[in-house]
């Protein structure tokens, strides 16, 4: 890791995981004391397939709890686009 807490992807792995220079990653620290990173499109897919189930089991319940939630998540999309956008010009 260098002085600005950058990394380096090998070749082979961003080949073999089809990422492409400025891509977006998501990055999440779990328990096993392991970084894991992912496509951000890839972990957004599933954040939103987690919100619509969510969604599902809440207007069970008669209600929909998650509009703050899904506010949050839009707002970060946005933020993350603009990120990409300065990284990629």
């Amino acid at each position: 890791m260098s002085s600005k807490g950058q990394i380096v992807i090998p070749v082979a792995v961003r080949r073999r995981l089809g990422l492409k220079t400025g891509q977006p990653l998501a990055l999440r620290a779990n328990t096993q004391d392991e970084i894991v990173l992912r496509p951000a499109d890839r972990d957004a897919d599933a954040v939103d397939e987690m919100l619509r189930r969510l969604r599902a089991a809440a207007r069970k319940l008669g209600g929909d709890p998650l509009r703050e939630l899904q506010e949050r998540r839009r707002r970060e999309r946005a933020r993350e686009a603009r990120k990409h956008e300065r990284w990629s010009h």
